[in-house]
């Protein structure tokens, strides 16, 4: 059995199962399509999971000689993690709580970047800072809580001190991408895919994350200055697994902005767009076996969140489209600009990828405005014939 402890854990549970072995998964959410067993666990997704519940159902849920992979939210909590491998009959398949908080250290991972000659390959790393500047200038700098996910922390900092937990992070130019790869710890690292990503921006939220389309069109040269960046990092820091090394790319020259030490947002277009999956090659790499990856699929894939327009409940026997994932349950009732679902669509190229994705969403998120506009309706009349 492979245990699975992610905020969100379907995706990592999904694959998992589709290597044949069975996955438990510890949550946040409990989808409806998340596989079973599975637990949702007190928290939320910005504080993070309840350490004690979290514990309590991994030990309940995993039988002795498990292994473990874990998602989002350990980042911001790598004693968190710590705990959860010491306390369990399992083993991790993944990056350990010592990787994490190197990565996640934003003065440590700048100053170890600066000593891998990064430079020579057109790529730089942003100036950190964990104390405001007293000469910024407006809108120069970007506020990021550390260890965090998603983008919906990053704002642009408007001045005065940093809460704890918190840094600062120069803006840099460019569009984003993000290299996604598997390594060992014999130093072998192999690109999986370059995906790009941008933002759905919320009131609060400019740079929340929106979805991502694999594999990215870029130039030969480009692409393999950014894959020996990826292995760079991965040899210094001793990732293992699947990881992904998030940049801006600006013509020719990109900058690093961090690492993921974990499945990240892009692996159910990863698991697509590699015959065979990603997850395999993730636990044999973790666990010091032999792996591959299988050939790349022609076409293009893109996959977003389709979020809430307006406050509904989800009303019962959906009859969910094959492209859609996270399906909340009947009866959930979700806020303006909540998650919704994860949708998919694959194109020939990266423009009809998106374009059909934009037409899944829009359609999505109007359906469910009307179907819950309808029910609302329904409960108010019924309520008015109790009168």
């Amino acid at each position: 059995m492979i245990l699975v402890a992610a905020l969100s854990g379907r995706a990592i549970a999904q694959a998992v199962a589709r290597t044949g072995a069975m996955a438990a998964t510890l949550d946040l959410f409990g989808d409806a399509d998340v596989p079973v067993p599975a637990r949702r666990v007190a928290g939320d997704p910005v504080a993070g999971f309840d350490g004690e519940a979290l514990i309590a159902s991994a030990r309940a849920l995993a039988p002795g000689g498990s292994g473990l992979v874990v998602g989002s939210g350990f980042e911001q909590a790598p004693g968190l993690l710590d705990a959860l491998v010491r306390a369990g009959p399992y083993h991790l398949l993944g990056n350990g709580a010592e990787v994490v908080r190197a990565v996640k250290d934003p003065a440590g991972f700048a100053a170890r970047l600066a000593n891998l000659g990064l430079e020579e390959l057109g790529i730089t790393h942003p100036e950190t800072r964990t104390e405001g500047p007293e000469d910024a200038v407006s809108g120069e700098w970007l506020i990021r809580r550390t260890g965090a996910a998603g983008g919906w922390h990053i704002v642009p900092w408007t001045g005065g001190p940093l809460s704890d937990g918190h840094h600062l992070q120069r803006r840099a130019a460019g569009s984003a991408v993000s290299v996604a790869f598997v390594a060992d710890r014999s130093g072998r690292c192999e690109t999986v895919a370059i995906s790009r990503q941008w933002a759905d921006p919320a009131d609060d939220a400019p740079f929340r994350y929106g979805g991502a389309v694999l594999p990215a069109a870029l130039p030969q040269a480009l692409a393999d200055q950014l894959s020996e960046a990826a292995r760079r990092v991965a040899a210094a820091f001793g990732l293992v697994g699947l990881n992904s090394l998030d940049l801006l790319v600006d013509g020719d020259s990109a900058t690093v902005l961090e690492v993921n030490p974990r499945p990240g947002a892009t692996l159910d277009l990863l698991e697509r767009h590699r015959l065979g999956g990603v997850m395999r090659a993730h636990l044999d790499a973790a666990a010091g076996r032999s792996w591959s990856l299988g050939a790349p699929r022609p076409g293009v894939i893109a996959g977003a969140v389709a979020y809430a327009a307006s406050a509904l409940t989800v009303p019962d026997a959906v009859a969910w489209a094959p492209w859609c994932a996270d399906l909340p349950r009947a009866g959930s009732v979700m806020e303006a600009g909540q998650p919704l679902c994860s949708v998919t669509a694959w194109g020939g190229d990266e423009e009809e990828a998106r374009r059909r994705l934009s037409r899944r969403i829009e359609n999505i998120v109007a359906d469910f405005t009307r179907r819950s506009r309808l029910l609302e309706k329904t409960a108010d009349v019924l309520a008015s014939l109790q009168c």
